[in-house]
């Protein structure tokens, strides 16, 4: 820092001013950039927020609020799961800085638990994930996915009514 205030100092005052005046105009330029990015993410923020207020409001109206049992429960159950999302990445935001904090500070065991505990974290995130597409499971082998699925995939109601009778 010091080499560079010499530099400086070592200018003539007129090589000093247009060296003021060019940081001024990429200060400046920068600083428009960075605003108008600024208003073009918080444009795209609000407009995110709003629709999952829109969502909120249709699942507590149409579902949870309903004189439906079964339409209450779905809705109740879908509430959770999302609250149970935004609960996972605040503890994952925790987790995080909490062993970036413990790092810098170099607390070791401080940084392996926050490891642990942000890899158990994700896990469980990945629970709250949707995994409904092919491509999650593609690669455990055939026989694991069709025994594993047959087993915990739902019955229709004729093979309930059938294995209570046999």
């Amino acid at each position: 820092m010091d080499l560079i205030f010499s530099w400086i100092e070592g200018l003539s005052p007129f090589q000093q001013s247009i060296l003021g005046s060019a940081v001024f105009a990429i200060s400046s330029w920068l600083l428009q950039k960075v605003v108008k990015k600024a208003k073009a993410s918080g444009a795209a923020f609000s407009k995110a927020y709003s629709e999952i207020d829109v969502h909120k409001h249709v699942l507590h109206k149409e579902y949870i609020r309903s004189g439906n049992i079964q339409l209450a429960s779905y809705g109740a159950s879908i509430a959770m799961l999302l609250a149970a999302r935004w609960v996972m990445l605040g503890i994952l935001i925790m987790v995080f800085f909490f062993g970036i904090n413990s790092l810098l500070q170099a607390d070791w065991l401080y940084v392996a638990a926050a490891w642990f505990a942000f890899n158990c974290m994700l896990e469980a995130r990945n629970w709250l994930k949707d995994s409904s597409n092919p491509e999650t499971i593609s690669h455990v082998p055939g026989e694991t996915v069709s025994r594993i699925y047959e087993n915990l995939r739902p019955k229709p109601q004729e093979e309930l009514e059938n294995s209570e009778k046999s």
